[in-house]
C-alpha cells in the first residue's frame, strides 16, 4: 500500500504532518511525501520544512492521496500539473482525501463536483465556485 502526502509551498505543517504520523505507522504501508520537485517545502509559518521525496510524475498509483491545507494552496487552484496529476491518480487510489483548504485543491480538480465537502470557514463557500457542496461540518465522507 502506498500513501502520498502532497507537499506544496506554505502548506500547514500539521495538515500534513498530522496524518503522515497515522498513515506511516500502518503495517506495510509506505508514506511518501509528492511535490512539483523534489526537495524541502516550507510551511506556512516558514519555520518547517518536509522534504518532498518524489516528484508528481513518480507518484503513478497511490492507494491514499492526502492534501493538506494552507495559504499556498491558493498557487494550486488553476489548472496545471497538480490538477492533473490528482485528477489521474484519483482513477485508482482507494482513499483521496484533504485537510482544510486542501478540499479547495481537490474541488478545483473537479473530484468534488456534486459531493458534499467542507474547509476552513473562512474557504467554505469556495467549495460551491467549483461545483462541491459546502457543509458547515468538520469532516465528511462522500464518496472515497
Amino acid at each position: 500500500m502506498q500513501t502520498a502526502i502532497l507537499l506544496y509551498d506554505r502548506f500547514t505543517a500539521l495538515d500534513a504532518a498530522g496524518p503522515y504520523e497515522v498513515l506511516c505507522r500502518i503495517p506495510g504501508n509506505e508514506t511518501v511525501f509528492v511535490g512539483e520537485r523534489t526537495g524541502p517545502l516550507t510551511d506556512d509559518r516558514r519555520g518547517l520544512g518536509l522534504v518532498a521525496e518524489a516528484r508528481l510524475a513518480d507518484v503513478t498509483a497511490p492507494d491514499v492521496v492526502v492534501v493538506p491545507g494552507g495559504p499556498g494552496q491558493a498557487a494550486l487552484m488553476d489548472d496545471g500539473p497538480v490538477q492533473e496529476w490528482l485528477r489521474t491518480v484519483d482513477r485508482t487510489t482507494t482513499w483521496t482525501a484533504s485537510v482544510c483548504t486542501g478540499s479547495l485543491v481537490l474541488a478545483a480538480a473537479g473530484l468534488l463536483r456534486g459531493r458534499r465537502a467542507t474547509s476552513h470557514w473562512l474557504a467554505l463557500e469556495q467549495l460551491a465556485s467549483h461545483g462541491a457542496e459546502p457543509v458547515r461540518e468538520r469532516y465528511v465522507f462522500d464518496g472515497k
